[in-house]
């Protein structure tokens, strides 16, 4: 693996350090701002320019970042190393960064009205770790200079992962993230559930250029890791598109607003101009074809392209697209079956071998697929600046996905005639789960500085459709006349974000070396629909179109299994489109108090159209002890608002458990929503918002420029965390009686099982991150190592 070393980017959203206030009644940060500045004169700006040149050659630098210390204005270098910014009046430091580069820091005087020149000549070392980031802090700063962790991953670095999607590449470069594959769970095979410091998907806050990314319409309900929460797909964000990715390992609701109580993740796109990068992967993965097939077999196959191309647009703007395209094959780790229980009525091994011969049938025709669904996606990206002259800008970013999915469920053998049609499937039939998935998002802001303040608004949209579809499947009350193919509805998600983010930079005050103010507020708008499958995908028997009866039987009389097989579509009264608003304000202080010690604090209040307000603060700080060693530390409250999906999801599911005998053992399951008689009658409160406590304490260790040494340890403590509850049986002694009445309205589905969301645990999560960084040269070039 290699070290982080990062370019920083001048264009885009620097995180926010939020506000706080109890109150139902929305304060506009404009409205806070003269509360703490109206002491302090509007100040004036002048003007920093100058040219950044290589120290050995003389050769002006191309896309250098320079940066205002403090503030969050910052430019790039043109093609002649040249910059010029707009800057408040009095004296600043002002640094220059580029790759492979020793950065270079010189303080200026600026007044009112006047330019100053501030030229910079870079000496090279491929040995710097140093990185500036985007989370943790508003003001510009590096990796080891956040009072919180922040990790930097690059795109070479994903590149070399060897792995296609986003997801896989953070889970083999991110040592506190996790995330694989799952199998025979319906839609959660598509999105991979991933976890950050120990805790849920829907625990850590995902950003695509410091904007907040909307989450997956999935409501992930089997039995794999994160059941019961809505996560971010981050798979639906091309490799190719990502300049770098930056993990915050803290707590930061309190800055960032809901879901960030593990921490953020910002995905910076690229802005890179005047060339193409393209590439092409393709890959196999061996011992295909189940466990027994001979190890030359292999499956799993991946094809992978894509292309980058921008162009500048003046001096300091730019457009930038990627598209990418992806084939990736299934794999299968299933051994063939080993039941005896394939044909009605034979239950011996000799007796099912003969029937297979007689069939011409082996048993591995009869076994399913466990192992990576297939998918086949595109996805196209753009990321855009123009300039709005000499200190404001237009930016926007968005793209499009399409993504076909394919998995499997459990085998239908054809003794199982409560779930085969013998006149559609003779011998039994493996049900897939076809499943097409829909992403789209669009931001667009100005940004820029009137006199002292730093100013950023925008508006930002995406939504997410989960449509699924099943093939080679029936549904067995119908009979013979049952369709093999299902329509079975859909699931959409859209989200709405305004933000007004606001910096001003203090200069000294009360004895503090410098002080900014963060200010700022969050318009949010969500909706969550579901649609119902085609009639057929969930109806018992076919409506009467036989006379005297209107559904098929098994030999005892039961009627047999409603809906489609493996996966029973949304049926009318599933349907929901419910909306929720959220308004926040946020306010706070990054203060660098002296040359050692730096404190930022903040707050935010936020308030929720269904559920109500909630506030949460947060103090951290970081100690210079020698040049080489450094202390930090932050405590902060947080909080997760329970998502639409977990409030408003409810359908009816074939899910299979195993008993005490080791058998697989089907289950019609009814997960109910929040606001339904079955949730209410077991006394289930209306959900309502987790909230957190994390603390952490932690070191930085530079002993020379190519090493680089970060341990932090933290404690994560949550409240009334949501979960789905236990399943509970009609059969179960204790609760029988009550299942059975409140699952009497849908006994005709052969509905059994009930469970739901509720705020029902309390955790505790303990752990130590420890992240070591080094480079150096050797064979001539470079060699890094985390």
């Amino acid at each position: 693996m290699t070290a982080s070393v990062i370019l920083p980017v001048a264009h885009e959203t620097r995180p926010r350090i939020a506000a706080v206030c109890s109150s139902p009644v929305f304060i506009s940060p404009l409205f806070i701002s003269p509360l703490f500045i109206s002491p302090l004169a509007a100040q004036q700006t002048g003007i920093v320019s100058g040219t950044v040149l290589a120290a050995e050659s003389g050769a002006p630098l191309a896309g250098v970042s320079v940066v205002i210390v403090g503030t969050a204005r910052s430019v790039f270098t043109s093609d002649k190393g040249e910059y010029r910014l707009s800057v408040p009046a009095g004296t600043h430091a002002v640094r220059a960064r580029l790759i492979g580069y020793e950065p270079a820091e010189q303080r200026v005087t600026v007044t009112a009205g006047q330019t100053v020149t501030a030229n910079f000549k870079l000496t090279a070392t491929p040995l710097s770790v140093n990185e500036v980031v985007v989370v943790g802090a508003r003001t510009s700063r590096t990796a080891t200079e956040t009072p919180v962790p922040v990790d930097v991953i690059t795109s070479q670095e994903m590149t070399e992962t060897g792995v296609t999607e986003v997801n896989q590449m953070l889970a083999t470069l991110e040592p506190s993230f996790n995330a694989s594959h799952q199998t025979i769970a319906d839609g959660s095979d598509h999105v991979n559930p991933a976890s950050l410091r120990g805790l849920g998907p829907d625990q850590v806050l995902v950003l695509v250029n410091g904007k907040r990314r909307y989450s997956s319409a999935l409501v992930h309900v089997n039995g794999t890791f994160g059941r019961g929460t809505v996560g971010v797909d981050l798979n639906a964000i091309p490799a190719a598109a990502i300049e770098r990715i930056e993990v915050l390992r803290d707590g930061a609701a309190a800055q960032y607003g809901s879901d960030a109580i593990a921490g953020v993740i910002n995905i910076v796109l690229k802005r890179q101009t005047e060339h193409v990068d393209a590439s092409a992967t393709v890959g196999t993965t061996p011992g295909g074809g189940g466990v027994s097939d001979l190890p030359s077999r292999h499956d799993g196959d991946q094809v992978k392209a894509d292309a980058n191309y921008g162009f500048p647009i003046g001096d300091r703007g730019f457009f930038n697209v990627t598209a990418q395209y992806v084939d990736r094959g299934a794999t299968n780790r299933a051994a063939p079956y080993t039941g005896n229980d394939i044909f009605l009525g034979i239950t011996t091994q000799a007796g099912t071998d003969s029937a297979l011969r007689a069939n011409n049938r082996t048993r591995q025709d009869f076994t399913m697929r466990v192992g990576q669904s297939a998918a086949t996606e595109g996805m196209a990206f753009y990321n855009a600046v123009l300039p709005l002259g000499e200190t404001a800008e237009f930016y926007s970013f968005g793209g499009l996905g399409h993504r076909d999915g394919l998995s499997a469920g459990f085998f239908r053998l054809p003794s199982q005639e409560g779930r085969v049609v013998p006149p559609l499937y003779p011998f039994g039939f493996l049900p897939d789960i076809h499943t097409i998935i829909d992403d789209q998002s669009a931001a667009a802001g100005v940004r820029g500085s009137i006199d002292a303040w730093d100013v950023d608004f925008s508006v930002s949209h995406g939504s997410n459709g989960f449509h699924f579809l099943v093939d080679h499947s029936d549904n067995a009350s119908m009979g013979a006349a049952s369709p093999t193919t299902f329509d079975a509805g859909r699931l959409s998600f859209s989200q709405t974000v305004g933000n007004l983010d606001l910096v001003r930079p203090l200069g000294s005050v009360g004895g503090f070396r410098s002080v900014s103010f963060v200010a700022g507020s969050e318009f949010r708008r969500e909706e969550y629909r579901i649609d119902a499958g085609e009639e057929a995908s969930w109806q018992l028997g076919n409506g009467g179109a036989r006379p005297g009866i209107d559904f098929d039987t098994t030999s005892t009389g039961a009627p047999k299994e409603s809906g489609a097989q493996v996966f029973p579509g949304f049926q009318p009264s599933n349907q929901v489109d419910r909306t929720r608003n959220s308004l926040g304000v946020y306010g706070g202080f990054e203060s660098q108090v002296s040359e050692r010690v730096l404190l930022d604090v903040g707050g935010r209040l936020e308030r929720y159209s269904d559920f109500g307000g909630t506030v949460n603060g947060k103090v951290a700080t970081r100690f210079q002890v020698i040049p080489t060693l450094a202390l930090r530390a932050a405590a902060s409250t947080g909080f997760r608002a329970p998502s639409l999906g977990q409030v408003w999801f409810n359908n009816v599911s074939n899910q299979f458990g195993i008993d005490a005998s080791g058998n697989l053992v089907p289950n019609r399951i009814l997960t109910s929503n929040n606001e339904s008689r079955v949730t209410q009658t077991f006394g289930v409160p209306p959900l309502k918002q987790e909230t957190s406590v994390n603390l952490s304490l932690g070191l930085v260790a530079r002993p020379v420029s190519s090493w680089s040494l970060t341990a932090d340890a933290y404690r994560i403590t949550i409240a009334d965390r949501i979960v789905i509850s236990s399943q509970f049986q009609s059969s179960d002694p204790a609760v029988g009686t009550v299942v059975r009445r409140l699952l009497a309205p849908f006994q005709r589905l052969g509905v059994t099982t009930a469970q739901f969301f509720t705020n029902a645990v309390d955790t505790r999560t303990i752990g130590l991150d420890f992240v070591v960084t080094h480079s150096r040269q050797f064979a001539g070039g470079t060699l890094s190592l985390t």
